[in-house]
């Protein structure tokens, strides 16, 4: 069955941040890694020699200024893009088929079959379907009252794309 749906700028902005947190807390990045390997090496170098609690207080610091990094500007750079993204806030279409996600728009339509599919991720409102590691299509969860079936969606991602990551 064929759902239409509308994404608002806080949808966008709470889906930037739940695709931020996620891939933090499931693969850290080269340079997230190499970032924060520097950062310790180089407290390390000049910590005095009783600093336990100055090397404790300093990656605090780093830790609080990621946490605000990833809950504050991550939302407002997503905001940004937002308005930004004149297609965005029109209605969007998805239609389940036997082989893939139809996604269409008044601008045209795309199928995104099961072996193109990333990898794919939900929280309580969203399904985010990724094509590649940094871009996807969100399915809200909400559009289940309009006859769309989600628990199909889930189980047909999780049979040909493997389980949630």
């Amino acid at each position: 069955m064929k759902v239409q749906f509308r994404i608002t700028e806080n949808d966008y902005a709470h889906l930037a941040r739940f695709h931020a947190w996620r891939n933090f807390t499931t693969r850290p990045s080269a340079t997230q890694l190499v970032a924060f390997g520097a950062a310790l090496f180089c407290i390390g170098v000049w910590m005095p020699p009783a600093g336990a609690l100055f090397f404790v207080i300093v990656v605090a610091v780093f830790v609080i200024l990621y946490a605000v990094a990833l809950l504050v500007l991550t939302p407002g750079r997503a905001r940004r893009h937002y308005k930004q993204y004149k297609a965005i806030p029109k209605p969007i279409a998805a239609e389940l088929t036997e082989t893939g996600v139809k996604f269409s728009n008044g601008d045209g339509e795309a199928i995104l079959p099961w072996s193109k599919v990333f990898q794919w991720r939900q929280n309580n409102q969203f399904i985010l379907i990724y094509g590649m590691p940094v871009l996807y299509y969100i399915v809200p969860k909400s559009i289940a009252r309009e006859g769309f079936n989600i628990p199909l969606l889930v189980q047909r991602l999780a049979e040909h794309v493997g389980p949630e990551r």
